[in-house]
């Protein structure tokens, strides 16, 4: 298996998720559970989904001038740290050891830190990436600070909240669906570390 067919599919899976969880979210929030259970999952498999979409990004925008490796991998190493500390509070969560309230301020943190990576991936990546995979991370950043910010202090009820999760939904099965076509279908160059 090549890095592109991995972080391809494995973008796919998380644009997927990404929908999945979103309708599951709304379904919690007019019906109750089991729903909200299944959208705390579906935001473990869209987190760990990410892991290789991240790194493959990173070997993308490291070519690119005059932003270093090193800035990159930063990025890179931003986006990942966040997506594992989501991925295990919300698994938690899934598994019945920790509550909403213990996890929250975690997941709500980690969630920014993902939006941070995308928006700095889409500042870097106009050059690397072209403007739609660009466009469409900055958006999914907004969305995610945006919606961690409304829920830290308003819940489902602010207003950040509603807007946020639209512009994350937007946004990041954009750019994860468009990027996992590209991958899948040859249609983007990847650059290697040694070429």
């Amino acid at each position: 298996m090549t890095p592109e067919f991995v972080a391809g599919w494995s973008a796919l899976l998380a644009a997927g998720a990404t929908v999945f969880g979103a309708v599951a979210l709304v379904l919690f929030f007019t019906r109750g559970q089991p729903w909200g259970t299944i959208n705390d999952a579906a935001s473990v498999v869209l987190m760990l989904a990410m892991i290789p979409v991240a790194l493959l990004v990173a070997v993308i925008e490291s070519r690119e001038q005059p932003f270093p490796s090193a800035y990159a991998l930063a990025v890179a190493a931003i986006g990942i740290v966040a997506m594992l500390v989501a991925a295990w509070y919300q698994a938690l969560l899934v598994i019945g050891r920790v509550t909403y309230e213990q996890t929250k301020g975690r997941v709500l943190g980690a969630g920014a830190f993902v939006g941070l990576w995308y928006v700095l991936v889409g500042a870097v990546g106009f050059r690397a990436l072209g403007e739609v995979l660009s466009a469409s991370a900055i958006l999914a950043g907004f969305g995610f600070l945006a919606t961690g910010y409304g829920f830290a202090v308003g819940n489902e009820r602010h207003p950040l909240s509603a807007l946020g999760g639209v512009l994350l939904l937007v946004g990041s099965t954009a750019f994860l669906a468009t990027l996992g076509v590209r991958l899948v279908t040859g249609d983007l160059f990847v650059p290697y570390w040694n070429a």
